[in-house]
């Protein structure tokens, strides 16, 4: 656990980065600092492996005063990955992915056969150990620098922005990524993003800070998105939050209607291959038998929010659920989505069956499959446990705050 206990910093100029910042880091979650730049994000994070000095307070790792240790040790200790990915341009991959357990003393052999097992976990084939970092990609070299900070296998892991810099493309796939590393080691993660969904996105506790490292709100993300503590966080948060909170209930809350029920829809007709997977809607009121794209959500690893977007993307207001191999299980209409968000589940919508045929007068255009070959999304297990905690029907402690308890599952 990191624990921050009045934690300050302020410049020889007078200037005050960080006031007294009280603030516990439970271990094995993920915590995350958001806020505006300039509000002290990253100073916090550096007085976790004194990179900045606390000019008042005091930091704690597992109850012992940084101040107390070593600096290179305590380093070693720890796993950092910047922005940048801050990599070594003269070492091949392999090498930067074993600069710490060279320092500590690890023979070679050893140290490089370390790196080549955290390769295939982050995701990168083999043949990239022999590579330099200008042959890689943006999102490539960011694995390398997870990689390398996990490479003596630390306890504590510190990530300043390390998303920023690629497009959102890559972002979303390195998200994911850490994600599913976490649901594997539990690290205590110790994140700093400026991008709030980001925040909701990773974080098991999200801290919303203001100027000068003063906390706005500490809560777990459905609280913070549905409960926001004053005007100030939810101006922060933005006007579109009730839709991000969306992404952290599951898609598996939706009734679907099974295809074995029909696959007509106002005018509309789902077209199935031999295989039963969704080649595309056509409508039957044209001239021409024309393919639509038929927009697919994965009901045991998306989440409501994706199975929205599938619904506005769809031309006749439906998204098909699939299953693992993309074969059609079933499909939602917009109503049975919304239903979904009832404390009692998906059966209806103002008293209409919340699956019926709603669609005729329904056009939102056509658009690209919103979820063709989608990965399996390793936040959705945890999005599941936040989403029933808050509802009162899951898992006691999968939303607790500071301080509170920390559940049974230990983590992701």
């Amino acid at each position: 656990m990191i624990t921050f206990e009045g934690a300050g910093k302020r410049h020889p100029d007078g200037t005050i980065a960080v006031e007294g910042l009280d603030l516990e880091v439970p271990t094995g979650r993920i915590t995350v600092l958001v806020g505006p730049s300039g509000c002290g994000k990253t100073t916090l994070l550096r007085m976790v492996n004194r990179m900045v000095e606390p000019t008042s307070g005091r930091v704690l790792l597992d109850g012992t005063d940084v101040a107390q240790l070593e600096p290179a040790k305590l380093r070693r200790g720890i796993g950092y990955v910047i922005q940048q990915a801050g990599l070594f341009p003269h070492r091949k991959v392999i090498d930067n992915i074993a600069t710490v357990p060279y320092l500590l003393g690890w023979d070679r052999k050893e140290a490089r056969a370390r790196a080549a097992e955290l390769l295939e976990l982050v995701g990168l084939a083999p043949e990239t150990a022999k590579r330099y970092p200008f042959q890689l990609s943006g999102g490539q070299q960011q694995r390398v620098g997870v990689a390398r900070a996990l490479a003596a296998d630390p306890p504590v892991l510190l990530m300043d922005e390390p998303f920023s810099a690629v497009d959102p493309v890559v972002r979303a796939g390195l998200q994911e990524e850490l994600l599913r590393l976490q649901s594997e080691l539990h690290k205590t993660v110790l994140f700093v993003t400026h991008d709030i969904e980001e925040a909701v996105r990773l974080g098991d506790q999200v801290v919303v800070l203001r100027e000068h490292g003063r906390i706005a709100q500490l809560a777990d993300p459905h609280t913070l998105l549905t409960t926001p503590a004053d005007d100030g966080v939810a101006a922060f948060l933005g006007r579109d939050r009730g839709l991000r909170g969306l992404g952290l209930r599951p898609a598996s809350a939706v009734a679907l209607r099974p295809v074995g029920d029909g696959l007509r829809y106002g005018g509309w007709e789902l077209a199935l291959d031999d295989a039963g997977r969704p080649i595309g809607w056509i409508d039957r009121t044209a001239v021409s038998a024309e393919l639509h794209p038929a927009a697919g959500f994965r009901p045991e690893t998306d989440t409501l929010r994706t199975a929205l977007d599938a619904v506005v993307l769809s031309p006749a207001g439906v998204a098909v659920a699939l299953d693992g191999d993309g074969r059609a299980t079933g499909t939602a209409s917009r109503d049975a989505i919304l239903a979904a968000l009832t404390p009692t589940g998906a059966t209806a919508v103002g008293g209409i069956d919340a699956n019926a045929d709603e669609s005729s007068d329904t056009n939102v255009g056509t658009g690209p499959d919103a979820n063709a070959g989608a990965k399996a999304d390793a936040k959705t297990t945890v999005s599941t446990r936040k989403a029933l905690a808050a509802d009162g029907t899951g898992e006691a402690g999968t939303t607790d705050r500071v301080g509170g308890p920390e559940g049974s599952d230990g983590g992701r």
